[in-house]
């Protein structure tokens, strides 16, 4: 008898009695022996499976760590294109990484341009400074001293709120609420609005410029609870600075304007105050990086002191980027990529200027009008081009895909070895 057969017999009942097939088997002589017998032979059997299992286990980690490796050190040696379309817009309108494509905006109007090359949306209004804001899926748009406020989702319009007072700056939560600054008469406020509400303000706080200095920048959190404001203050020709925070929640509800803390330095300047998860902000600083961190009351969790100049500062949720002017070694500028926790996990220098810089998963692009510069998180350049045609924006759209805006057309490319 095989050993399926065995095993079958073994789980076999008919009330309180086993049936079992007695082809081939003398039951009443050694029966003890053919037990003994099969079942050593199904313990064999399985650990004969089991050494299988493992060795086809390892076989796969050791495929997919040589795939890892090489995948990290591969360099292309240039991209075809998989899709392309004609611009049909202003030669006015610019471009910004959004929700797996891109957001073209302009003074009379926006889209939302899908990584299919397809358009989701297109709003259109009337605008002399557009700002926008975006947060994963949310974006606000308003006009720079104008009242009107556009809050959109990858599926268009969601509301449009009025401000009645000029807006100076703007941010948006992943929910489409909106912080504004707004100015009038030197008196300043930040007030938030829902896209379920538009009609008032779900929040304000008042400042007293003379008191406070002038609100530089503000973030709001990812899930709309928090939200800070970067102050400059001058006073004898020193400056002072001050970031501070704001909670909506419980935590807030009972303290004046929601205030739950701040932090002041003296002679560095933060006009970048980013929110770039629901719990980190970040302020970048003339002379440094301040990273704050906390579910209800953020607190520093670590800075980053900068002696030399920056150019350009870029981050993802999990990641913070800055491009300074090198001074240690050779190359004209030098990349540093942070992790949250204050650890520098990349480090890379360069001669060419780039004018843009994005991070995604383990993908850092630098870009500018002429040239580009694919990156990865261990500092291995996996692929350099000169442009024959200059190039107004581009992205990161998948695996070694990117979107490319050029004067003429919009194109996703696909980068090959």
């Amino acid at each position: 008898m095989k050993i399926r057969e065995y095993t079958k017999y073994k789980q076999k009942k008919e009330g309180n009695n086993l049936v079992f097939p007695t082809e081939n088997i003398d039951i009443e002589d050694g029966s003890q022996n053919i037990h003994e017998e099969y079942a050593k032979k199904i313990i064999k059997h399985r650990l004969s499976i089991a050494v299988v299992s493992v060795i086809v286990v390892i076989a796969a980690f050791i495929g997919a760590g040589a795939w890892y490796v090489y995948d990290i050190n591969t360099e292309y040696t240039g991209y075809e294109v998989v899709n392309s379309m004609e611009r049909a817009d202003a030669d006015t309108a610019k471009y910004v990484p959004y929700n797996g494509g891109i957001l073209k905006y302009s003074n009379d109007g926006a889209a939302f341009i899908g990584a299919d090359l397809k358009e989701k949306w297109n709003q259109t209004y009337q605008m002399q400074i557009p700002l926008y804001a975006i947060c994963e899926s949310a974006v606000a748009l308003a006009d720079k001293n104008g009242t009107n406020i556009f809050i959109l989702n990858e599926s268009g319009l969601q509301a449009e709120v009025n401000t009645l007072l000029p807006i100076k700056k703007l941010d948006v939560s992943a929910q489409g609420v909106t912080a504004a600054s707004l100015e009038d008469s030197g008196k300043s406020w930040i007030k938030l609005y829902s896209p379920a509400t538009p009609d008032k303000e779900i929040a304000e706080t008042k400042i007293l410029m003379e008191e406070s200095g002038y609100p530089v920048d503000l973030c709001l959190s990812n899930d709309g609870i928090k939200f800070g404001i970067s102050h400059l203050n001058v006073e004898d020709g020193e400056s002072r600075s001050t970031l501070a925070f704001h909670n909506l929640g419980s935590v807030g509800e009972n303290e004046i304007d929601n205030f739950v803390g701040s932090t002041s330095y003296t002679g560095s300047v933060f006009p970048v105050f980013e929110y770039i998860n629901s719990d980190t902000s970040v302020a970048f600083g003339n002379d440094r990086i301040e990273v704050f961190t906390g579910k209800q009351i953020p607190e520093l969790a670590f800075d980053i002191v900068l002696e030399e100049e920056i150019v350009r500062v870029f981050h993802d949720e999990e990641k913070i980027g800055v491009i300074v002017k090198n001074t240690q070694d050779s190359g004209k500028y030098r990349m540093d990529i942070y992790d949250l926790k204050g650890k520098k996990i990349v480090s890379k220098t360069f001669d060419k200027e780039y004018s843009n810089a994005q991070i995604s998963g383990d993908t850092i692009l630098l870009y500018n009008e002429s040239q580009c510069g694919i990156y990865n998180l261990k500092g291995i350049c996996k692929y350099e081009e000169n442009f024959t045609k200059p190039i107004l924006a581009m992205t990161i759209t998948g695996t070694n895909r990117y979107m490319l805006v050029s004067e003429d057309n919009i194109e996703i490319i696909k980068l090959v070895r």
